[in-house]
């Protein structure tokens, strides 16, 4: 026996009904969403330049005397290298492990 409810159409407009409440309740939760995060952002520079692995030995003002250092640096068996930092200071780096030996020989 079949029941005469399980035969009749539904009509388009509960369809309808439903679709625009649940788009309606979409735009709400991401207008709400929008408004309690906005938009991330942007990162931070980092306060510190990264140079990996190497260490900053000392800082100094003048690219030639930082040449200066560098060279005596290697001409004792430290691997150094240059690189000038985002505020204008030439960097003498080393590798962390040579850094305490470097560090003597600036000061000497």
């Amino acid at each position: 026996m079949i029941n005469w409810w399980q035969n009749v159409n539904v009509p388009l407009m509960y369809l309808a009904g439903w679709a625009a409440s649940a788009g309606v309740l979409a735009a709400l939760l991401l207008i709400i969403r929008l408004l309690k995060y906005g938009t991330a952002p942007p990162p931070a520079p980092p306060s510190t330049p990264d140079y990996g692995l190497l260490r900053s030995v000392s800082m100094v003002g003048d690219l030639a005397f930082a040449r200066e250092v560098r060279d005596r640096l290697r001409s004792n068996g430290v691997r150094a290298t240059l690189a000038t930092g985002p505020d204008g200071m030439v960097r003498i780096l080393v590798f962390a492990d040579e850094l305490d030996r470097a560090r003597r020989l600036i000061n000497s």
